[in-house]
């Protein structure tokens, strides 16, 4: 009896032995998961193009809780948004030539990530339009859209819900610029049904520019809508 419970306790203190020698062998073998944290950033996002005077937020992507999120901005005046370590505000300070955002992260580890860095085209003060967009049928324009071009930079708007919508488009004062319309294919009941898509098309200084109907007795004219060099009031 007395060389059973030897047996036993020398068999209880050999297991826990091992499970000693186990947890420190994962601590030195890099089980830590702390350790093993590699800090990245995959994208800044945010508006590539703004105006003088506007304020915008940038974000980055991901997000981990406990890193600390170095920003730079040149070009702008930046602004942190409290709580948010991977949020900035950047307010535009000039016009004709680009502001840089660059961010990095510190992981709570102490290691660093790659530093991400974003362009941002910056125009100058501006004037707006306002283009009104409504399908008579309720689904959208099936592929016919508004296309607006200057600066050499391209915008599309559309109406793809069904839902009437209303845009406010900012064009630099002295840019060149043009708006058309682009069919989505086919006539009256064809394949675009473009006698359901209807728009207004109003300028800084009232101008109206209308196309289509929203009883289906128009069709938009594909082409420009109106362009020109952008003179705000």
């Amino acid at each position: 009896m007395k060389n059973i419970l030897n047996k036993y306790v020398y068999l209880s203190l050999f297991f826990a032995l091992s499970l000693v020698i186990s947890s420190c062998s994962d601590d030195d073998g890099g089980g830590s998961d702390a350790a093993n944290v590699i800090p990245i950033i995959t994208s800044i996002n945010g508006e590539a193009v703004g105006f003088s005077g506007e304020t915008f937020t940038y974000t980055i992507t991901p997000l981990r809780g406990g890193s600390e999120y170095i920003w730079t901005v040149t070009g702008a005046d930046m602004s942190p948004v409290e709580g948010r370590p991977d949020q900035i505000d950047i307010t535009f300070n000039q016009y004709d030539q680009p502001a840089t955002i660059s961010v990095y992260e510190i992981a709570f580890n102490g290691k660093e990530s790659a530093p991400m860095t974003m362009e941002i085209n910056v125009l100058g003060p501006p004037c707006f339009y306002t283009l009104e967009t409504s399908d008579t049928y309720g689904d959208g324009w099936n592929g016919g859209y508004v296309e607006l071009i200057y600066e050499g930079l391209t915008f599309q708007y559309s109406e793809d819900d069904g839902v009437p919508n209303e845009f406010t488009i900012g064009i630099p004062d002295g840019s060149d610029f043009t708006f058309t319309y682009v069919s989505g294919g086919g006539t009256g009941g064809g394949p675009g049904w473009e006698s359901e898509n209807y728009f207004k098309l109003t300028t800084p200084d009232g101008t109206v520019y209308e196309e289509g109907s929203m009883d289906y007795s128009g069709i938009p004219t594909e082409g420009l809508i109106v362009g020109g060099t952008n003179v705000c009031p």
